[in-house]
C-alpha cells in the first residue's frame, strides 16, 4: 500500500474524490443519457433538460463508481492499473467512500424524480443496481462472462435520457443503449488482454485470465462483428431511429477503423494489437454519439 503525506491540501481532496467518480466512465454514460433525450426531442430539445439529465446522471454514476472503489478496495491494492486509486491508498477512508456513493445515489435519484418523473429515476436505479451488484459483487469475482452480461448495467442512461422526455420507453432508447452493451466486451477484453497479470494477481476471473491470448483474441474479433453490424440496423428496422446519412457515414467509417484493428489482431494476436481494440473503442461511442446528436438536430 501506497504511504501518504497527511494532511491532504482542499484541492488534494477534491482531486482524490473526483477520482473516486470514475470520470472517463461517467462522461461517457452522461453522453449516451444526453444523445438518447436529444434524439426523443430533436430540435426542441432544453438546455435545463440537458442540464437536469446530466446532474442526475453525474450524482449516480458518480455514486455507483465511488460504491466499486469501496467493494473493490482490497484487489485494487493487488493490480498496478488500480493501486493507486484513493480508496486502496486510504487518501479517502473506506467509510466515506461508501456514504458518498450512497448520498450521490440518492440525490441523483431525487433529482431525476422532482425534475422529470419516477420512470426516469427508476432506469437511473437500475443502472445503478445492476452496475453494483450484478456486475461488481456477484458476477465480476466468478465468471469471465462479467462483463457480457454486466454490461446491461450500460443499457440503462440511454432509457434514462429517452423518458425524460416522452415517459415511457422507446425503441430508440433501446438501440442506444444496445450500442453500449455491444461495444463492453472488445472494449474491456483489449483492457484485460493488457492487463492479465493484475486480474490474475487480484483473483479475478477475466477472459485473459481464463482463456489464451490467441482466444481472447478471436473473442475480441468476434465480439465486434455485431456491434459493427447493429450500429446500421436503424437502416433497415426504422423503428430503431429516423437518423441523417451523417450518421451512418460516422458508422461506416468507424466500423472499417474497427475491421483494420480486428485483422492486424487475427494476422498477428499479440498483446499490443489486442490493446489496440481497446484503444479504437475509446472514441468509438464517443463519435457515433456525436453523429447521432448532429443528426437529430439538422
Amino acid at each position: 500500500m501506497k504511504k501518504l503525506v497527511f494532511p491532504l491540501t482542499s484541492t488534494q481532496t477534491l482531486s482524490n474524490y473526483a477520482q473516486l467518480t470514475k470520470p472517463g466512465i461517467m462522461v461517457l454514460l452522461v453522453l449516451e443519457a444526453i444523445t438518447a433525450m436529444i434524439v426523443a426531442a430533436g430540435r426542441s430539445t432544453q438546455i435545463s433538460a440537458l442540464a437536469g439529465i446530466a446532474i442526475a446522471g453525474i450524482l449516480s454514476s458518480g455514486g455507483s463508481a465511488a460504491l466499486n472503489h469501496y467493494l473493490e478496495r482490497n484487489k485494487d491494492v493487488l493490480m498496478t492499473r488500480t493501486d493507486s486509486r484513493p480508496v486502496a491508498t486510504n487518501r479517502i477512508a473506506p467509510r466515506n467512500a461508501l456514504l458518498f456513493g450512497i448520498f450521490a445515489i440518492a440525490l441523483g435519484l431525487i433529482v431525476a424524480d422532482l425534475v422529470f418523473n419516477l420512470l426516469t429515476a427508476t432506469m437511473i436505479l437500475l443502472g445503478s443496481v445492476s452496475y453494483i451488484f450484478l456486475y461488481t459483487l456477484y458476477l465480476k469475482p466468478r465468471t469471465y462472462w462479467n462483463i457480457v452480461v454486466g454490461g446491461i448495467a450500460g443499457v440503462f442512461p440511454a432509457l434514462a435520457g429517452w423518458t425524460a422526455v416522452v415517459d415511457r420507453i422507446g425503441w430508440p432508447s433501446v438501440f442506444i443503449g444496445m450500442l453500449v452493451f455491444l461495444w463492453t466486451p472488445p472494449h474491456f477484453w483489449g483492457l484485460s488482454l493488457k492487463f492479465k497479470d493484475d486480474y490474475a494477481r487480484s483473483g479475478f476471473p477475466m477472459l485473459s485470465v481464463v482463456k489464451n491470448q490467441t482466444e481472447v483474441i478471436k473473442w475480441i474479433v468476434w465480439s465486434t462483428i455485431p456491434l459493427l453490424i447493429f450500429s446500421l440496423l436503424p437502416l433497415v428496422v426504422h423503428a430503431l431511429g429516423s437518423f441523417d446519412i451523417f450518421y451512418y457515414i460516422i458508422a461506416v467509417v468507424m466500423g472499417a477503423a474497427f475491421v483494420v484493428v480486428d485483422y492486424r489482431m487475427l494476422r498477428n494476436p499479440t498483446v499490443e494489437n489486442g490493446f489496440n481494440a481497446f484503444l479504437i473503442s475509446l472514441p468509438y461511442l464517443f463519435i457515433l454519439f456525436g453523429g447521432m446528436i448532429i443528426s437529430a438536430l439538422l
